[in-house]
């Protein structure tokens, strides 16, 4: 069966934090992958399996800029080359472990997994309020027992909100019909927009602005599907208070692990209510909420595998991930078919 996501992307392997001066170990579309920090503080990706034997490099050691199996001593440097073999002088012609290229911007590593030359033709999109202090930024990153695909139509969607979690949402979704969806669909990307008449704000959402209760406010919905690898959404509260709206951002990095697990690292930024206070108040409420997504979106993918797909009803609402799934599928086609 081919593999359900394109592998012409760059998809982030890691956060910053996470990789370090020891060695790191990941699996990401399918195959093993091993991250760590040079002296200098370079990322480094490598496949992560030794290439005199079976045993993965992330068990190993990082010595200067290079890592050392702790099976064989094989020593490897940042470009993949077998460099030291312990038992003798010269190293074994081809003794070498495949070399990712890696871009780390904003508080991430992405990483290339398809031919290292297309590498430079593309660059990895970027996510500058992570690391702008005029944004405060909080999140969490665990695995996803679903596939990618499942993960982008949920974010396209967020009229599912008010079921699923009814303390988090907009009171305007759950008001009555919402208004349709505005859609731009490109080649790679799908953006979309979504204006709200005036309503309250929900009951911990207008404090931190310093809202009346029951004070009505414009609402605006954002959505991007930026690649197979992000999605960007925004919620704007225009209040006349402030040059700009008041906007939570948030940042979804999907990678997949294998077609039916993918790595989520979910970021919700905010322009407003700064401070360590505001954060650790809110981030209990996203964590519970992306929570119940995830069974949500784990048992969807265990119903596919155990029945299958089928042509599920479809909505007004659905609008953007039709588009997201059309342009999957043209960038798997794509890749099947060369160039």
């Amino acid at each position: 069966m081919n593999q359900p996501y394109p592998v012409q992307c760059w998809y982030v392997a890691a956060t910053s934090a996470e990789v370090t001066g020891s060695p790191l170990g990941r699996r990401a579309l399918n195959r093993g992958l091993v991250l760590y920090r040079t002296p200098e503080g370079a990322p480094v990706a490598l496949e992560d399996r030794d290439a005199h034997a079976p045993y993965p490099l992330s068990l190993g050691q990082v010595e200067g800029d290079l890592i050392v199996s702790a099976y064989s001593g094989f020593a490897y440097a940042p470009d993949g080359r077998c460099v030291r073999v312990p038992t003798q002088d010269e190293v074994p012609y081809g003794a070498r472990v495949r070399c990712y290229p890696v871009v780390e911007q904003d508080g991430l590593v992405w990483v290339w997994f398809a031919g290292a030359g297309l590498a430079g033709l593309r660059k990895p999109p970027r996510t500058p309020w992570l690391v702008d202090e005029a944004w405060t930024t909080l999140g969490d990153e665990w695995t996803t027992q679903a596939g990618t695909l499942l993960l982008h139509e949920n974010f396209a969607d967020i009229t599912h909100v008010a079921v699923v979690d009814p303390v988090i949402a907009p009171p305007v979704l759950s008001s009555g019909p919402v208004p349709r969806l505005d859609v731009e669909v490109t080649e790679t990307s799908v953006a979309f927009s979504r204006e709200y008449p005036p309503a309250p704000l929900a009951v911990w959402h207008a404090p931190l602005i310093g809202a009346a209760d029951g004070e009505m406010f414009a609402q605006r919905e954002e959505g991007r599907f930026v690649s197979p690898a992000l999605w960007v959404d925004s919620w704007h509260v225009d209040s006349g208070r402030q040059s700009e709206p008041y906007t939570f951002r948030f940042t979804h990095a999907v990678t997949p692990v294998s077609a039916t697990t993918t790595r989520h690292v979910w970021r919700v930024s905010r322009n407003f209510a700064p401070g360590e206070d505001t954060s650790a108040q809110l981030l209990p409420l996203f964590r519970e909420y992306y929570h119940r997504v995830r069974d949500i979106l784990e048992t969807m993918q265990h119903v596919l595998t155990v029945d299958g797909p089928r042509s599920d009803v479809r909505v007004a609402a659905d609008a953007a991930a039709i588009q997201v799934r059309r342009i999957v599928g043209r960038m798997l086609a794509d890749e099947r078919t060369g160039p």
